[in-house]
């Protein structure tokens, strides 16, 4: 019996009900929450570890992936899709750890310009084999044609969200 058992078959119960009820597109909906909340669940649990949240990870991530390992707090926190409240709890643990320097922006004394610190690189060069040995569980099996037509149904769905 899989995990999805049960949610199929309230799935199906609601198709039994609204005789419109839209089964596939629910399904893959379902289907995709499942699986991005189990791959959540594996990182959070190989992070503890590390005194890591998923989301301090992606925040470091973020910056080590941007050209000068530097990004506006605004920017950081769209990138990581976080609010700003929550963005600032991120970012003073991750501070208060030597893994990031914020510092006022040159250009907007408003603004705040997050660093990528020596420490924090590392951080990110020790944790990522990890990540990516849950990312590719995730997706083992899978071909290389059909992993590319996912990513382009993905990338598809995300257009058909924007605004």
């Amino acid at each position: 019996m899989s995990a999805f058992d049960s949610t199929a078959r309230r799935i199906a119960r609601c198709k039994e009900r609204m005789p419109e009820y839209p089964v596939q597109m629910v399904t893959l909906s379902r289907l995709a929450y499942h699986v991005q909340k189990r791959v959540q669940d594996k990182l959070s649990a190989a992070l503890k570890e590390y005194e890591m949240t998923t989301v301090g990870y992606t925040a470091l991530m973020v910056l080590y992936g941007s050209e000068t390992e530097t990004q506006r707090a605004s920017e950081l926190g769209e990138a990581c899709s976080e609010k700003p409240a929550n963005m600032t709890r991120i970012c003073n643990e991750l501070a208060a750890r030597g893994l990031i320097d914020r510092r006022s922006s040159d250009n907007d004394r408003r603004g705040v310009v997050i660093t990528l610190t020596e420490a924090g690189r590392n951080m990110v060069e020790m944790l990522s084999p990890e990540y990516w040995a849950i990312v590719a569980q995730t997706y083992a099996g899978i071909d290389d044609a059909s992993l590319q037509k996912h990513e382009q149904m993905l990338h598809h769905q995300l257009d058909n969200l924007e605004d």
